[in-house]
């Protein structure tokens, strides 16, 4: 994913939306925040489009299956 446009030198936000704007059909790539305030300030956008967010967790399969009971056998190696 790509940082937000706007605010992402600041902030690190990943951009959430492509937006297409003026009569050249420029493109953009912004967060959720500023593609509110965008609207909020009135521009005129021609297109929108939701872009694929990754946000996957991995979580590991002996967590996952073991629970609290691998949580208790790691402290009791240690």
């Amino acid at each position: 994913m790509c940082r937000c446009k706007l605010c992402g030198p600041i902030t690190f936000n990943e951009a959430d939306f492509a937006l297409s704007y003026g009569s050249e059909d420029r493109l953009l790539r912004v967060c959720r925040w500023c593609e509110q305030d965008l609207r909020f300030f009135g521009v005129k956008l021609n297109h929108v489009v939701r872009l694929e967010t990754r946000h996957v967790r991995s979580i590991p399969l002996s967590l996952l299956v073991l629970g609290p009971v691998y949580s208790l056998f790691m402290e009791a190696s240690v």
